[in-house]
């Protein structure tokens, strides 16, 4: 099973992209909170990251370079912007 981190703070969309991706046997664990997001890719290990970049508190730009620094894990960007 394909195991992703969706760092999303619209709940609403989260859990949309969550059941379509589920039909395809992936685990997705939503994070709304980008700190919540880095903690919980220092502890589980993840396939794929899906990254919003409109997030509260840290741009969604300022997360993905903190991931690059201890990960190297498949970043897809997702946003309005």
């Amino acid at each position: 099973m394909i195991k992703i981190l969706m760092i999303e703070d619209d709940l609403e969309l989260a859990e949309i992209l969550s059941e379509f991706l589920e039909q395809f046997e992936m685990s997705v664990k939503t994070c709304a909170e980008p700190f919540l997001g880095l903690s919980e890719l220092e502890v589980n290990k993840y396939d794929l990251v899906i990254l919003d970049l409109s997030l509260p508190g840290l741009d969604g730009l300022q997360v993905c370079k903190e991931i690059r620094k201890k990960h190297d894990v498949p970043i897809i960007i997702s946003s309005a912007r």
